[in-house]
């Protein structure tokens, strides 16, 4: 078991190329992590510099109360499943969970033990005799992380081991994963560009953009109180909309305007924290579960109602996803599957005023956020280490 503490991690490669700029981040014990974003966002070389197979540039890695900079990956009491299965074709399951052990000069009695264990746990004991050709893509998947399992180590790390599944194999490895980390109680750390596997998977969400940490949170957190816009965007499907205007003052208080038919009352709370905003440029931000028609929006205590053109209908059996269009603006919105919405008309929509975010034009944060900001941790107790090398 281990809490795992990067403090001020940053990874540069020869020529300038900053994949990882400044990462601070708190893993408690048992805790599962899921770091998500876009190709290319840093968060694979974020996990393969916590398992030492990449050096970072500077900063300090801790793992358990251990600085663990410049101790070589073995040493560092981690297990690494790879998006690649990497299973020895000519050995049989048994065999490919067993080597790493063999290879520690582990007795033959207690190999067998955690093979055993580890088999169970996974529901793969009947296929240890099987070789890997004889394995679907899931049971391999399985193999590769009974090798992890076996080595009893204080962190697993994952690194997009679902991407090589098909959609209905990701989801049921989805929920032995989570039945996984319940058995263990370890601390899991897991790499994926999918958003649905980090809301299910994780209880705290790491959102990364271009080497930065954008938010840390739990899932419901990331979902009602993004910090900016990219956070925003990134978590639900579909993604929030995004509808440009202004504020102005109204008898009923501030209001966001697109200058036509969108006409949206802002809550008393924000109202407050965007004053100085009134007549300058805003992004108004709402998610589609958030807009419906007028009549099954009886229960929103404040909505807006505006009629807008159906351009686009997608079914998905007990709702519909509705491509809305303005003259200023477009958005989507969620109707249930009774509700008639023929493309080319207009339907009388409404927007739940109290789940509006109201973006800065110009830095794109949230001024209607008021989740607490992520602090670094504090590693003052620890020995620093020097400066690594590039």
């Amino acid at each position: 078991m281990a809490k795992v503490v990067l403090k001020d991690v940053c990874k540069t490669y020869p020529g300038g190329f900053t994949a990882v700029r400044s990462a601070n981040l708190e893993i408690a014990d048992r805790e599962f992590v899921v770091l998500v974003g876009p190709s290319g966002c840093g968060k694979s070389t974020t996990l393969r510099m916590i398992a030492g197979l990449e050096e970072i540039s500077s900063g300090t890695i801790t793992i358990g109360d251990r600085v663990v900079n410049d101790v070589p990956p073995k040493d560092r009491d981690i297990a690494m499943v790879f998006q690649n299965y990497a299973l020895y074709p000519h050995m049989s399951v048994f065999e490919n969970m067993a080597f790493g052990l063999k290879l520690r000069g582990f007795p033959r009695e207690e190999i067998k033990s955690r093979v055993d264990d580890a088999a169970r746990i996974l529901g793969i004991t009947d296929l240890l005799e099987r070789k890997p050709k004889a394995l679907s893509g899931g049971q391999r998947q399985r193999v590769a992380v009974g090798r992890a399992i076996v080595r009893k180590p204080a962190a697993f790390l994952f690194d997009e081991p679902l991407s090589n599944l098909d959609a209905k194999l990701r989801v049921d490895m989805r929920v032995e994963l989570n039945k996984l980390h319940q058995r263990l109680a370890t601390t899991m750390i897991y790499v994926t560009h999918d958003q649905v596997e980090a809301m299910t998977l994780a209880d705290r969400i790491v959102i990364m953009n271009k080497g930065d940490i954008q938010q840390v949170a739990e899932p419901l957190a990331l979902y009602d109180q993004p910090v900016n816009m990219y956070v925003a965007g990134f978590i639900g499907s579909p993604p929030m909309n995004f509808l440009k205007g202004t504020l102005e003052r109204a008898a009923a208080g501030v209001v966001f305007t697109d200058g036509g038919t969108v006409r949206v009352g802002v809550p008393s709370a924000a109202a407050s924290r965007v004053e100085k905003y009134i007549g300058k440029p805003i992004t108004l931000g709402l998610r589609p579960e958030m807009i419906c028609d007028n009549e099954s929006a009886r229960d929103w205590k404040d909505a807006a109602v505006l009629k807008a053109k159906i351009d686009v209908v997608e079914s998905l059996g007990d709702q519909k996803v509705v491509y809305f269009s303005t003259p200023k603006n477009a958005f989507i919105g969620k109707l249930e599957a009774h509700v008639p919405a023929p493309i080319g008309h207009e339907l009388e929509v409404a927007f739940n005023c109290a789940k509006i975010h109201l973006f800065d034009a110009d830095t794109q944060e949230n001024l209607t956020c008021t989740a607490p900001k992520y602090e670094a941790p504090d590693l003052s107790h620890l020995p620093q280490p020097a400066a690594a090398t590039a």
